[in-house]
């Protein structure tokens, strides 16, 4: 495994990602308006079942994880979509604002601005995981009619939440950086570029769907 192979497969599956965004976004005037949320719950369930698949199975990751790149490029293609459709301008907005964070992090983790020290580690992977327990809570009282009043709408509170969130998906990047170097260094299996370059994309999605909502709710207080 080399840093110059990993990101070869990072800028792969990002165009892979880019291409059937992009693609989707023409074709959606296409399609009926009916199919259009099952489509995106079936591309995010999809892309859920292929992470997983690499998650558990490392060594499918050189043929599911151009899988997962495309399969999440049609989902993350229907939501900024929808998102563009309410509030014009602001997916291209979103799109500058991740990728300068993104390179805002890789700086500061290359110049060891930040440590990534164990319990560094430790404290971003628990909040990630709160903040999936929480989209979780949320996502269980949402069949219920209800939901949690800080994780929807534009309220000062909310706002800020979600501005934590950005910044947990920020910082699960320094992690995704820390990984790819430590596991160069180690000289692990060339499969395993691909492992690290899934799981980088897997945070910039995150982090692009995030900011994206950030931005809008911001609109919505205007």
């Amino acid at each position: 495994m080399t840093k110059a192979g990993t990101w070869s497969k990072v800028f792969t599956l990002l165009l892979l990602v880019t291409a059937a965004a992009g693609t989707t976004w023409m074709l959606v005037p296409t399609i009926g308006e009916a199919l259009l949320f099952p489509l995106m719950i079936g591309s995010l369930i999809l892309g859920l079942i292929l992470a997983l698949v690499i998650t558990f199975k490392p060594r499918t990751a050189p043929v599911v994880a151009p899988l997962y790149g495309i399969v999440e490029g049609v989902f993350v293609g229907l939501i900024s979509y929808f998102f563009e459709a309410m509030l014009p301008g602001i997916v291209g907005r979103a799109v500058l604002t991740t990728f300068i964070v993104a390179f805002a992090m890789w700086f500061v983790y290359s110049t060891g601005l930040v440590k990534v020290t164990q319990k560094f580690r430790a404290g971003v992977t628990a909040a990630i995981f709160t903040v999936m327990l929480l989209y979780l809570v949320q996502i269980g009282m949402s069949f219920f009619g209800s939901g949690l009043p800080f994780m929807t709408g534009s309220s000062p509170l909310a706002i800020g939440v979600q501005f934590v969130i950005v910044i947990i998906a920020s910082l699960a990047l320094v992690l995704d950086f820390d990984y790819i170097a430590r596991q160069v260094e180690s000289r692990a299996p060339k499969e395993l570029e691909w492992v690290a370059a899934f799981g980088l994309i897997v945070t910039l999605i995150w982090l692009y769907i995030e900011i994206l909502d950030l931005l809008y709710r911001l609109a919505m207080r205007d």
